[in-house]
């Protein structure tokens, strides 16, 4: 089986430039949940205090839905990546 590169199939991603995306999503993931864990932690300490209204609560369901799906797409690459290694060490 021949390796397929990304770039064969017409991903916007091309194999030289790959590493960079990743470690450029790496590094802004890494800085914006950051600054976000202490606003995430008052908002769970005080999650019996208050309640949010109903446009809150919707907004914050589509957050958690949309970081669920990011973090689905970034563990499926990653495991693909697992399978290249293994793949090419194969062929």
């Amino acid at each position: 089986m021949s390796n397929i590169r990304a770039s064969h199939v017409g991903f916007c991603v091309v194999d030289s430039n790959a590493d960079v995306i990743a470690d450029n999503l790496v590094h802004r993931l890494h800085e914006a949940t950051a600054e976000m864990e202490s606003q995430v932690n008052r908002l769970y300490r005080g999650r019996q205090a208050y309640d949010l209204n109903e446009g809150s609560r919707l907004e914050l369901e589509k957050a958690i839905e949309r970081l669920n799906y990011m973090a689905q797409t970034l563990r499926d690459v990653h495991n693909e990546q697992t399978k290249v290694v293994y793949l090419q060490a194969a062929e």
